[in-house]
């Protein structure tokens, strides 16, 4: 059972599901922050339930511009009714044309009679063509202290925390695998010279010529991609640095879903440039240089020291490697040492 949960298959159609219900819960609030999206003007939340059960108090409803010409009878429309700054969304129960001024006579459907007076067409909005249901009671709650709080600065505050965390982890990780990479290295440098050591008939290349040595050169070719630089990168993320805080403390204010969505874009590029900007920039790998070397490393380097003294010029960016050869006592030919009786000879 644990296998099938945590099959390949199954981890793929969860990433995808998640994908899906994120964008079904993050899309009608796109729409209701940038109508646009669906060709619409305007978007409003629906206070009062004068249109129930068509439409429901906490609903949204998105408003399309149109010619007040072609507005029929049945249609629902928004309109501005004398002073107030609240518009009024009602049905059109009858289109009125006299002297050739138009007007419009309307009616909530859970209402007993029409509104008093009619409405101009100079009044009109637009006509209703989408209503989302319920999610305007989230958006009247992130308008509050408390909503914000808990629905921009949290999440975006958590979100900040995993970025940091992963790139750590990252970090981490990388350093790593860099010391196994420079162990695997040194083994391998190391492996033939230890063979040649176990061969009887090795004969020693010391004194016949002198050792040559091969620069390989460790600096990445230089490639003209024409992506963008690193510099360029940092840059952006020191200008949203300071924009995003603004936009932030402009939606705390305001509450409005205009200053919301840019508090959230910005900071979304912030910690996206941020995040792009530390592993590439490799600030978190300047203390790498005080990391004790391993055993093996230590070991070659009293080798690679003797390539550099032999004459040889150091090249910037290249690491000259000393060929393997090794000097064995011709056969025959034992170590002499002196002993007690060897200064009495004949």
């Amino acid at each position: 059972m644990n296998e099938i949960l945590t099959s390949p298959r199954t981890r793929k159609a969860a990433n995808v599901l998640g994908i899906v219900l994120l964008i079904a819960v993050v899309a009608p609030f796109a729409v209701y922050a940038a109508p646009e999206l669906v060709g619409a003007d305007e978007s409003f939340v629906v206070l009062t339930p004068s249109m129930t059960p068509a439409i429901a108090p906490g609903d949204v409803v998105v408003v399309a511009e149109r010619d007040p010409v072609t507005v029929a009878e049945g249609d629902v429309i928004t309109f501005a009714r004398g002073t107030s700054d609240v518009p009024v969304t009602h049905r059109v129960i009858d289109v009125v044309d006299e002297g050739g001024t138009l007007a419009f006579e309307t009616m909530g459907d859970a209402n007993e009679g029409p509104d008093p007076g009619l409405v101009p067409a100079g009044s009109v909005i637009g006509a209703v063509t989408l209503t989302i249901p319920y999610i305007g009671y989230v958006i009247q709650f992130a308008g509050t202290q408390a909503g914000f709080v808990a629905l921009v600065l949290l999440p975006f505050g958590l979100l900040a925390v995993t970025e940091v965390w992963s790139i750590v982890r990252g970090r981490d990780g990388s350093i790593v695998r860099g010391r196994d990479e420079r162990t695997a290295s040194t083994a391998a440098a190391d492996g033939p010279t230890n063979d040649a050591i176990d061969g009887d008939s090795a004969e020693s290349t010391a004194s016949e010529a002198p050792a040559e040595l091969v620069p390989t050169s460790d600096a990445p070719a230089a490639t003209d991609s024409g992506g963008i630089s690193v510099d360029a990168v940092g840059g952006a993320a020191a200008v949203l640095a300071a924009f995003a805080p603004y936009a932030v403390y402009v939606a705390f204010e305001l509450r409005t879903a205009a200053a919301i969505a840019i508090a959230v874009g910005s900071s979304t590029l912030f910690l996206g440039a941020l995040a792009a900007w530390i592993p590439a920039s490799g600030v978190l790998d300047r203390g790498d240089s005080d990391v004790e070397p391993t055993a093996d490393e230590a070991a070659s380097e009293p080798r690679e020291r003797a390539a550099i003294s032999d004459g040889a010029e150091s090249t910037p960016g290249a690491i000259w490697e000393l060929p393997a050869f090794v000097e064995e006592a011709e056969d025959g030919i034992d170590d002499w040492s002196p002993t007690a009786d060897d200064g009495e000879g004949d």
